[in-house]
């Protein structure tokens, strides 16, 4: 049986009414109903919720205190790698992203399905705005939404027909893979870029590996603030400061 460590790391926007916030209480609770639905069918999973805030806002996270506005994703996904590097398969999971009971199954057939080198992509069904329409009493109702893919454009198109992804914000891999390549490279330093070079590292890698774009569902991803005026938000790399 294959050991699955799912994971989510946040960080305040420090924005008044902070829609990471408001996300994260959402999605992490749908993290933990999925790891219970994956430990009921066989799978041995451990959900983890990382809060990089300057101050500890989720309380059943491990907090890891970064100062506001600093954004170093690699350095934040490496010290998670580091503390799930004994589990088979390391899964992360963006904080303001979530899978739909509906495709619960589905996952679980994944994940049974996994063999060592294997890196699982997915697209995003990325929600609009106005989520007071389809989170109602704290529950997801599908029926009243709307959404195009991240990466697959127009909601017909379905999710990753004619690309793999990137890593972005939801994928599964082989956790020995992404240790043996070194983790993810820290000078990417601003919010991006960093999963693009994993996914170029593992599909240029000599070590035994299998990309599977996954194209028959997808998680579903909660719009929220983006600090584009923030220089560490842009920033690409160490040397660019």
């Amino acid at each position: 049986m294959n050991s699955i460590s799912l994971n989510m790391k946040f960080w305040n926007d420090g924005q008044p009414d902070s829609t990471r916030i408001r996300n994260v209480n959402f999605s992490w609770e749908e993290l933990k109903k999925l790891t219970s639905y994956l430990n009921d069918n066989g799978i041995y999973a451990v959900a983890s919720l990382y809060d990089f805030s300057p101050e500890q806002i989720i309380q059943d996270s491990t907090h890891i205190s970064y100062p506001l506005g600093v954004y170093k994703k690699s350095e934040k996904t490496n010290i998670i790698l580091k503390d799930k590097k004994d589990y088979d398969f390391f899964m992360m999971i963006d904080c303001d992203a979530f899978f739909h009971e509906q495709d619960y199954e589905k996952l679980l057939k994944l994940i049974k399905s996994l063999n060592r080198g294997d890196v699982c992509t997915f697209d995003l069904s990325k929600l609009e705005n106005n989520i007071s329409e389809y989170i109602i009493n704290g529950r997801f109702v599908i029926e009243n939404t709307d959404w195009s893919y991240a990466y697959s454009g127009p909601k017909e198109n379905g999710p990753l027909r004619h690309h793999i992804g990137g890593l972005g914000g939801v994928y599964i891999s082989d956790t020995q893979l992404l240790i043996s390549l070194g983790g993810f490279d820290e000078k990417y330093v601003g919010w991006g870029a960093e999963d693009g070079d994993m996914l170029d590292r593992i599909y240029r890698s000599e070590i035994i590996h299998k990309i599977k774009p996954t194209n028959n569902f997808a998680p579903f991803h909660l719009p929220h603030f983006s600090d584009w005026g923030n220089v560490n938000y842009s920033q690409r790399f160490t040397e660019d400061i």
